[in-house]
């Protein structure tokens, strides 16, 4: 839902870090169950019991641990624009937040140790009034997303996605 005139500058999900646990629990999760139904309770008619409460406990554990947080991920997009930043989250209930770029004052970012290793941190746009920092978690290329939000701050050209310096027009 863009208005006259605006573009959208990038769109993007928090960094693919988050989803390593949900794979990982969602493979030992998988591997466990096929270790305790096949080597553990080979027998389907007298380990009836103990084969549907494996199941079941690894399907609760890959509904909660594995899928509930890929869907959060899947479901939550920053997208800054040419006059708005623009966050949503949420599966089933949805939160947003639209912040006009010309109420925002300044932009930084912090990182830690691993984040620095994975080019992501947490992006922190001061707006006017109290309370006003919104933080953005877990933001994939951290530098060049700073480096888009502060030429849409300062109304310059802003490059296409992929390109990664400005063409200067021939003269």
């Amino acid at each position: 839902m863009l208005a006259a005139g605006e573009r959208v500058v990038f769109t993007a999900h928090a960094h693919w870090k988050n989803l390593v646990v949900p794979v990982l629990v969602t493979v030992l999760a998988g591997a466990a169950t096929a270790v305790v139904l096949l080597e553990l309770a080979p027998d389907t008619e007298r380990q009836a019991w103990l084969r549907w409460a494996v199941g079941v406990v690894a399907v609760v554990l890959v509904l909660w641990f594995g899928l509930r947080p890929f869907l959060a991920w899947v479901t939550s997009t920053d997208t800054l624009t040419t006059r708005r930043l623009i966050s949503r989250r949420g599966v089933l209930a949805r939160e947003g937040k639209d912040i006009p770029i010309d109420r925002v004052h300044s932009v930084s970012y912090r990182q830690s140790l691993l984040d620095r290793v994975l080019g992501c941190g947490t992006l922190v746009v001061q707006t006017a009034g109290d309370n006003s920092d919104v933080e953005l978690f877990d933001v994939a290329r951290i530098e060049h997303r700073i480096l888009q939000m502060q030429e849409v701050m300062l109304d310059e050209d802003i490059p296409a996605e992929g390109r990664t310096t400005r063409e200067e027009p021939d003269v």
